[in-house]
C-alpha cells in the first residue's frame, strides 16, 4: 500500500486569536514560514522559538523521531 503524504493543516496569521489586527503581526512575535523548507530555514537561522506554535511543521524539530 502507498503512503500518503497530505501537507499538515495550517492555520493563516490572520485567523490566529495570537494575530494583533491593529499593527498586522503576531502579537507574541512569532514568524509562521509557509513551506517545510522555509520553516527548516527559520529554526536553522532564528531557533525553534522564533516558529509560531501553530507552524505543522514545528513539533518533528522539537521532537524528532
Amino acid at each position: 500500500m502507498q503512503e500518503h503524504h497530505v501537507q499538515p493543516k495550517r492555520i493563516l496569521c490572520p485567523r490566529c486569536p495570537l494575530y494583533d489586527r491593529a499593527r498586522r503581526r503576531c502579537a507574541i512575535g512569532k514568524v509562521n514560514p509557509r513551506t517545510k523548507l522555509d520553516t527548516y530555514e527559520t529554526a536553522r537561522l532564528l531557533g525553534v522559538r522564533a516558529l509560531c506554535p501553530f507552524n505543522p511543521y514545528r513539533e518533528r524539530l522539537l521532537h524528532p523521531k
